[in-house]
Parts: C-alpha cells; structure tokens; sequence
C-alpha cells in the first residue's frame, strides 16, 4: 500500500511513569512541535479518558489505541513518547501502520536490573520509521547500548547530550525539534509499507 505525501498529524504524546513530574519534556516538545501537526494530543487529554492515567503498558496501549482514528486518517499520525511512554507508542505501531514513531530516552533495561525482552524484542520487527533520541548519560541504555540491541531497520538512533530525564536548555530543544521534524517530513514521503 502506498502512502501519500502530506502534513502529519495528529501527533500523540506519552510521558514516563513519573508523569507528571515529567511534564516539562511535553512542555518543551509542544510549542515547538504542535504548530507543524494538525493537531497535538498530550497526555494529560489522554489520561482524562476514563479510567485516568495507569502506568501500566498494556493499559495505556489499550488507552491509546482507542484515541487513534481509524482508515486513512491513521496513517498521517505520529506518535512520541518518553521512557515507558517510548515502550507504549512502539509496541502500538506495531499493530497500527501510523507515519512515524518518536522516542525519547528509550527504556531498554532498568538501571542494575536484568535484561527484559518484553523492553525491547518488538523493535526488531517495527516495520514504522522510528526515530530514537537518546540521552549520551541515560541509565537507562546509552546510544552506543542501544545499538546491541536487535532494532528494526527502520529504527534510527540520534545522541543527545542528556541524562534519562532530558533536562536540555532552549536551544538543545530546539535543535531536537529541528531533527524530529525533518525525520517526520521524511517519513510523510510516499512510501511503500508493503515490502
């Protein structure tokens, strides 16, 4: 199926668990990133759905999953989100065939814990161009780390110069935006998600 060129959006965004302590990620990202969707939905909307906000991934995959449109419409959305926020949009767009995915601070393996596949093992087969940022200090998988781990083709892995809370000045945000808006520009270009 070939999908057609055009604006994106809308763009659907997850924190962490800690949300919304995390709430300064969103806080930068939406200004920044909303004027150029057609629409920006944040997570505070989506925890207003009824049952609020559950931390755990499959409940809020199920919450986000029912917010999504459906046809034609899916294929324009893009979908962010942060530490476990990162884990829940990436295991929707396995299922949902959406135009990009946007990770921040991807939670590959919990600080000293073991390694846990259900973390990751679905990103080997993510057929959704995916763009990770990921925080050079980040405890939770560094760039270099995350590459050890079996990624999808269309997976791409950007450093940022940030720890897994993504404390970044102005203009750090500012050159994250830049590159979450060119991979989404590229990921609206006709493409065909059947090969």
């Amino acid at each position: 199926m070939i999908v057609p060129a055009g604006r994106p959006g809308p763009a659907f965004y997850l924190a962490g668990d800690s949300f919304p302590d995390d709430v300064g990620v969103e806080r930068a990202l939406a200004p920044r990133l909303g004027p150029h969707f057609d629409g920006w939905v944040g997570q505070a909307a989506l925890a207003d759905i009824p049952g609020g906000f559950d931390p755990a991934i499959a409940a809020r995959a199920a919450q986000l999953e029912a917010a999504l449109p459906e046809g034609p419409a899916l294929r324009r959305v893009v979908l962010i989100g942060r530490s476990s926020g990162a884990r829940v949009v990436t295991e929707v767009a396995c299922r949902r065939p959406v135009q990009a995915v946007i990770c921040l601070g991807y939670p590959f393996r919990r600080p000293g814990g073991p390694l846990e596949p259900a973390r990751f093992a679905h990103l080997s087969g993510l057929a959704v161009p995916t763009l990770i940022l990921q925080g050079t200090s980040d405890a939770y998988g560094t760039p270099t780390a995350a590459r050890f781990h079996p990624l999808s083709p269309h997976i791409q892995v950007q450093a940022l110069e940030a720890d897994h809370r993504l404390r970044l000045a102005a203009p750090d945000w500012d050159a994250a935006c830049r590159l979450i808006l060119d991979f989404c520009a590229h990921a609206a270009a006709p493409h065909d998600l059947t090969g």
